[in-house]
């Protein structure tokens, strides 16, 4: 049996929810690959149009869900620290450089796969690699969507203790699987992962087939990018800041004793959330989702799937170049 530390153990039984995962990553690969044939004809279309004139004009639009890797979606840009408040900033293109450094430092790697997505709070620009809409299991990043699913209830009258919003900073922080545990029941985590979902139009996410393993959460990087936008932008001040505080203080090791220390994490003024989990299908899953630049400009997802036999350092060690080659791009 393998176990997802601290919470969960799964036995064969999950072989078939693996099968499931494995189904769904591969029909949301192909209808991806679709959607990139059509985008790449559309594109030789415009510019057969365009021949003949003294050039392209770009123009912006709404934040679209589907996006060829690499490909910049602009959307709502916010004068960071002025939140709701839209500002008009030209494109800089440091996003889509930066998903597409770390698909190019994959691919020397059999086996792994890494998700990323990035997001300019500056000027709105989302891109995401190749990868970035495919499924994963969501490890220790669904406790950002349970903390997100529980502070907007509050509002809506649900109670609230004290004491649960110290079980959330700790879930968030120390990463605590029991902390975790107790929200996960007492505020039904499953729904809480559906609500959110449908609230902000998440494409991937969803609950896990066994509502028992909160670590099963299905997510993608593109998504949890839009979840921290969310976090960020769309709610109030002290639910964001009851979030943020708890990432940014911490602790290098884990309450299950795991190194967290990577990825996004040992950057200076990060604001992260790390995930860890094994073995799916011999795989390790560790991921990394957060903030970088000043004023939290840019939002970062590197979400991957290592093979178990590589073992979780050398796992940290891919995670954290990734991030290592993101914050090298954006500077």
């Amino acid at each position: 049996m393998v176990r997802n530390p601290g919470t969960v153990t799964t036995s064969p039984r999950s072989l078939g929810r693996r099968q499931v995962l494995r189904d769904l990553a591969h029909h949301d690969l192909r209808r991806h690959r679709a959607r990139r044939r059509v985008l790449l004809a559309a594109a030789a279309a415009v510019l057969l149009l365009a021949a003949g004139s003294s050039g392209l004009r770009s123009g912006g639009g709404p934040l679209s869900a589907d996006v060829a890797p690499h490909e910049s979606t602009p959307g709502v840009a916010y004068a960071i620290g002025e939140r709701s408040s839209e500002a008009e900033v030209a494109p800089t293109g440091l996003a889509v450089a930066a998903t597409a450094a770390v698909d190019e430092l994959v691919v020397p790697m059999p086996g792994t796969t890494l998700g990323v997505a990035v997001a300019d709070r500056a000027t709105g620009e989302r891109a995401i690699g190749r990868t970035g809409a495919e499924p994963f299991y969501s490890a220790s990043l669904v406790k950002i969507i349970m903390a997100v699913d529980v502070l907007q209830r509050r509002h809506a009258g649900l109670p609230v203790s004290p004491t649960d919003l110290k079980l959330l900073r700790r879930a968030l922080g120390p990463s605590d699987d029991e902390a975790m545990n107790l929200l996960w029941v007492r505020f039904d985590g499953p729904e809480a992962v559906a609500r959110v979902a449908r609230q902000l139009g998440l494409r991937e996410t969803h609950p896990p087939a066994d509502p028992s393993q909160w670590g099963e959460t299905v997510v993608s990087a593109r998504d949890i990018v839009t979840v921290y936008r969310h976090v960020l932008d769309g709610m109030p001040a002290a639910d964001r800041e009851l979030i943020t505080a708890a990432l940014a203080t911490a602790p290098a090791t884990a309450a299950d004793g795991f190194d967290q220390a990577f990825g996004l994490a040992p950057l200076s003024g990060a604001k992260s959330k790390q995930g860890w989990m094994c073995c799916p299908d011999g795989h390790i899953q560790l991921h990394s989702a957060g903030t970088l630049g000043e004023q939290q400009r840019f939002v970062v997802a590197l979400l991957s799937s290592i093979p178990a036999d590589r073992g979780y350092d050398a796992g940290r060690g891919t995670v954290t170049a990734a991030a290592g080659t993101v914050r090298a791009t954006l500077r």
